[in-house]
């Protein structure tokens, strides 16, 4: 009998949250394949049909959050409504929220990725591409409606907030006050600023600087700070977030 693709879903889904199970009881060497199977309902043999090796469902898992991340934002009727500031704080949040239930395999994932930093590279790819996904449908959508300025070297931005992301996880990871209070007022801080740079087209402007003086080893002109922060008069209204992505 054919088993359906939602089925499928189902089985993969099981197998990634019974390796978060496994992994984090007994560490990533310890745990094996066949008692995360085991855990899932899974015939041992099967679970490679989904995950060839433990390092592939310990990236799964990252992947799998990143994918719980955007289906919440997608879901928020009014998401399109909030400013860049607004929708670059609440995808942080809504991160952490959706790492909370398993800190401890997160802590784990840190750990093996400092260890084989090639590998976790490699495999943490499809986690950044949605991650990255977002960010740049979210620039898009602000520019579009004149919230902020196009800038030079754009395509950077994405790959700017991968890394500050990657370090507030780390930070969350090491926060011991009460409800990781701490954290709450880092990410709260550090979203006002970086919303207040894209707006004033800083990073890219800064980026193209630091290119501009690689290049020539001189720097010859200075835009001043006002340009940089000048900020257009006119916003219309913003598209849907991830518009038409499933």
């Amino acid at each position: 009998m054919k088993i359906s693709s939602k089925v499928k879903e189902q089985t993969r889904i099981r197998l990634l949250e019974s390796a978060v199970d496994v992994i984090t009881e007994k560490g990533f060497d310890k745990a094996s394949m066949r008692e995360i199977a085991k855990r899932a309902d899974v015939a041992d043999a099967t679970i490679y049909n989904y995950f060839s090796t433990k390092e592939k469902l310990l990236y799964g898992y990252c992947e799998y959050v990143q994918q719980q991340v955007m289906r919440e934002l997608k879901a928020l009727d009014d998401f399109h409504e909030y400013s860049l500031r607004e929708q670059l704080h609440q995808l942080v949040e809504m991160e952490l929220r959706m790492w909370l239930p398993a800190r401890e395999f997160l802590q784990i994932v840190f750990a093996q990725t400092y260890a084989a930093p090639n590998l976790g590279h490699e495999l943490l790819a499809d986690t950044k591409s949605l991650l990255t996904m977002m960010v740049v449908d979210l620039i898009d959508a602000s520019i579009e409606a004149g919230e902020m300025p196009e800038q030079p070297y754009q395509d950077l931005l994405p790959v700017l907030f991968w890394d500050y992301q990657s370090a507030i996880l780390a930070y969350w990871l090491k926060d011991t006050s009460d409800n990781f209070a701490n954290t709450t007022q880092l990410v709260d801080q550090s979203t006002e600023i970086i919303a207040q740079l894209l707006l004033g087209g800083v990073i890219g402007k800064t980026l193209d600087m630091f290119s501009f003086l690689f290049r020539t080893h001189v720097l010859q002109h200075m835009n001043s700070l006002d340009a940089f922060l000048q900020q257009p008069e006119l916003m219309s209204a913003k598209r849907r977030f991830m518009q038409g992505e499933s």
